[in-house]
């Protein structure tokens, strides 16, 4: 297989809050990497989030995604700011190397189907282009296929200088029925405490609870900022073990722990080498 396949997600997590669903972001204002508020903390087991209103199966317009292994991180503590890509989407076809691209992908993000060559070179290809970030969408073939989730490696971070992103089939067919306008939001601190804040303005959590957890974030989030990777990642722990308690005592319920448990892996993963040692 040529494909490096290295994360199978399947389920997914739908933390709905009225308040932040109403905000209304534009999605072509400011520059491509925008810095700005996570205002959707529903990260899904994919641990990124790509927002366009054609996603009419959502209520909040939206469809989970992985965030490639060897592309720009928008995840973990290399966007504490929460980092949002915003741009219109063009689908290029297969994306390798020699086989012609179907629309120009230049300061747009190439939509790619995946297959006959490997995602370096799909997404290579696209950086090469102009493209100012890449989602590749799964194919009918190899495994998994279709609407399952691959984690896009090898776990090299910045070896490709803009980010790229994984979807489900369904949502790349969706996407390249017409250039579209799309917003992607990966998992960071700011995800992670505002999903937090979310559980609060639904009274799941008291604010208690909430403040206890939030502060635990902000100290590994100093701590990565500082460089000190073991602290920060001792303290990310402790954040699971908090929200694995709160789960097991009956205040959170499973399908939040479980966003939030897997946003708090992505981070964790990417307070350990070799994402601790990427500058792009």
């Amino acid at each position: 297989m040529r494909d490096t396949i290295k994360f199978r997600a399947t389920g997914c997590w739908h933390l709905l809050v009225a308040l932040l669903a109403s905000i209304a972001v534009p999605l072509l204002s400011g520059s491509a990497y925008a810095q700005g508020s996570y205002f959707d903390p529903t990260l899904g087991v994919g641990d990124s989030i790509i927002r366009s209103d054609v996603f009419v199966g959502d209520k909040q317009g939206r469809v989970t995604a992985t965030e490639g292994l060897f592309t720009r991180q928008m995840s973990g503590w290399l966007s504490g700011g929460a980092e949002v890509l915003k741009g219109v989407v063009v689908h290029v076809g297969i994306g390798c190397n020699g086989v012609p691209y179907l629309a120009n992908p230049a300061g747009q993000i190439a939509l790619i189907e995946r297959g006959g060559c490997t995602f370096v070179e799909k997404i290579s290809r696209a950086y090469n282009s102009g493209a100012i970030g890449a989602i590749v969408y799964n194919s009918t073939g190899g495994s998994p296929c279709c609407d399952n989730l691959v984690r896009m490696g090898p776990a090299n971070p910045g070896q490709v200088p803009i980010p790229g992103f994984f979807v489900a089939r369904s949502t790349g067919l969706t996407l390249a029925a017409t250039p579209v306008t799309v917003k992607i939001q990966a998992a960071s601190f700011r995800a992670l405490k505002d999903g937090v804040t979310a559980l609060v303005s639904s009274e799941i959590l008291n604010k208690q609870q909430a403040g206890s957890l939030k502060d635990t974030i902000s100290a590994a989030n100093d701590a990565a900022s500082r460089g000190d990777f073991a602290t920060a990642l001792s303290l990310i722990s402790q954040f699971q073990a908090d929200i694995l308690s709160l789960r097991n005592t009956g205040v959170l319920p499973q399908l939040d722990w479980v966003g939030l448990n897997d946003a708090a892996n992505v981070i964790a993963q990417r307070l350990q080498p070799p994402f601790t040692t990427d500058t792009i």
